[in-house]
């Protein structure tokens, strides 16, 4: 019995910790950032943007050379 009533109180403990937030004294606040975190997270954002645009090319010059394919086969 002693046994199973340790069982339970690790599990109970163990659940508690993996259901625990992990930083609940964090500050979402982004005016409390420091300015040049600030302009690092907004050159990151910019970088990721950029390479968003840079695949959009390859699929639309592969887009146009199926079109133009389709195209030129129709006309013969």
């Amino acid at each position: 019995m002693t046994i199973l009533r340790s069982m339970i109180a690790a599990l109970v403990l163990a659940t508690g910790l993996f259901l625990a937030p992990v930083a609940t004294y964090a500050d979402n606040d982004a005016t409390s950032k420091h300015p040049a975190i600030q302009q690092a997270d907004a050159q990151r954002e910019k970088e990721a943007n950029r390479k968003r645009y840079l695949l959009v090319f390859p699929a639309a010059v592969i887009g146009i050379t199926v079109a133009l394919i389709i195209i030129t086969r129709r006309r013969k």
